[in-house]
């Protein structure tokens, strides 16, 4: 029996863009060797300051994931559109988004000039991505605690904050399952959340689907941003369970409300 991906039949440019996607990942690959081998040493000598070494290093990585959005789109592997994006450019921001995609993270920091986010601790060993993650001061998600100290540290600090409050890629057709590490960090840190919605039609790159399994028709990612104090009230040291489990209810009621929207 023949997978799935070889049947024939595709349209809309399905093999271009089969040979377009392979392309793209192993640029990504070869990418993050390039940063940590090549532009991420000269950083080290040139900028002993920590905190400005932090800040060229994310700059590289935005610089770097704006290039790859821009050739997977160039080469026709989907279409996008970001409203309001300029609002992510703002220092100090919480931005909490959906996940239906492996490659939000990257759609978001390469519209973030200074983006900190929650990673996985094991991409601090992998060896295409240990050399970003450690030299831009990524937050490992190795302890919730520690988690949310570090990151309201690094809210208070200017840096703004990308975070997807699930913790994982978006299950299609199941509710969302959100985390209060989320509402405690707003919390601690006093900032009210900016909502990234993100769809993308057809669904591509989601959850325990190989990256080859690619649509039929080209995907078109929409993100839209929505600054969330009209209706969301975050009062920094009022860090109750009760408030955290409240925050995340309306947080949950927006998602939901505004990806079926």
């Amino acid at each position: 029996m023949q997978p799935k991906f070889l049947f024939t039949g595709r349209t809309d440019k399905y093999w271009l863009r089969l040979l377009a996607t392979a392309t793209a990942f192993s640029l990504f690959g070869f990418s993050g060797l390039v940063l940590r081998f090549v532009v991420f040493p000269p950083l080290k000598l040139i900028y002993r300051d920590h905190e400005i070494r932090k800040r060229k290093a994310r700059f590289c990585i935005h610089l770097a994931f704006r290039t790859f959005i821009g050739f997977m789109h160039k080469t026709g592997i989907y279409t996008y559109n970001f409203q309001d994006q300029e609002k992510l450019r703002r220092p100090g921001q919480l931005i909490l988004a959906n996940h239906p995609s492996l490659i939000d993270v990257v759609f978001l920091i390469s519209r973030i000039p200074n983006a900190n986010c929650i990673v996985k601790a094991s991409l601090f060993r992998n060896p295409f991505m240990r050399g970003a993650v450690n030299i831009a001061g990524y937050i490992p998600n190795d302890g919730p605690e520690k988690i949310i100290e570090m990151a309201a540290k690094a809210l208070k600090n200017g840096e703004s904050i990308v975070l997807f409050p699930e913790g994982t890629r978006s299950v299609p057709g199941r509710p969302f399952k959100f985390q209060r590490g989320a509402a405690y960090m707003a919390l601690r840190s006093g900032v009210t959340p900016t909502l990234v919605t993100i769809t993308c039609n057809p669904p591509m790159l989601m959850k325990n689907i190989p990256w080859y399994n690619i649509p039929l028709s080209r995907p078109h990612f929409q993100f839209k941003v929505t600054e969330s104090s009209s209706f969301l009230q975050v009062v920094e040291k009022d860090e109750t369970p009760i408030v955290a489990r409240k925050i995340i209810q309306e947080l949950k009621t927006f998602f939901t409300e505004d990806c079926t929207a």
